[in-house]
């Protein structure tokens, strides 16, 4: 298989799949809530893929991240008074998550099942990444939080 091919071919048989892609995160932080302690923060991480036809790439952007803080997170030592409150996230941004070349499209397009090898090729970069968000905290202030990925699944 040529690389123009290889670039061509991934983009109408890979790239479609991935065109709006909706990957369900948790986090390793847990949040405090009044009836539970430890609850799970959720997010749901939306991607895009793109064939660039100049640098010959696949890339991947994550687009938006949404979820909810269902509880406070503390920040810093357990018995300070600084941390984050439960709130509703929504963040617009265009992140580059994962940029593959044309040799890693053809072993790519040569796996017995592409799609899939390609959504654990994404995975593992979302386990990767040091995807922060700003959130509000109790002092009307705002800091930037990491996600630190637990687990993450295409939904």
């Amino acid at each position: 298989m040529q690389l123009m091919n290889t670039v061509n071919e991934f983009g109408s048989s890979i790239s479609p799949m991935f065109e709006a892609l909706s990957i369900k995160v948790i986090s390793f932080s847990t949040a405090d809530n009044p009836h539970q302690k430890d609850y799970p923060i959720e997010f749901e991480i939306l991607t895009r893929t793109k064939i660039d036809l100049y640098t010959q790439e696949a890339i991947t952007n994550i687009i938006s991240i949404q979820g909810y803080i269902p509880g406070s997170i503390s920040i810093g030592h357990q018995h300070e008074s600084f941390f984050i409150i439960p709130q509703s996230v929504h963040i617009e941004c265009n992140y580059k998550l994962l940029s593959i070349d044309k040799k890693d499209m053809q072993r790519i397009l040569q796996h017995a099942q592409p799609n899939l090898y390609y959504s654990e090729w994404l995975i593992e970069a979302i386990h990767n990444a040091n995807i922060l968000v700003e959130l509000k905290t109790n002092q009307n202030t705002f800091t930037e939080w990491p996600l630190g990925i637990k687990s993450a699944v295409i939904v």
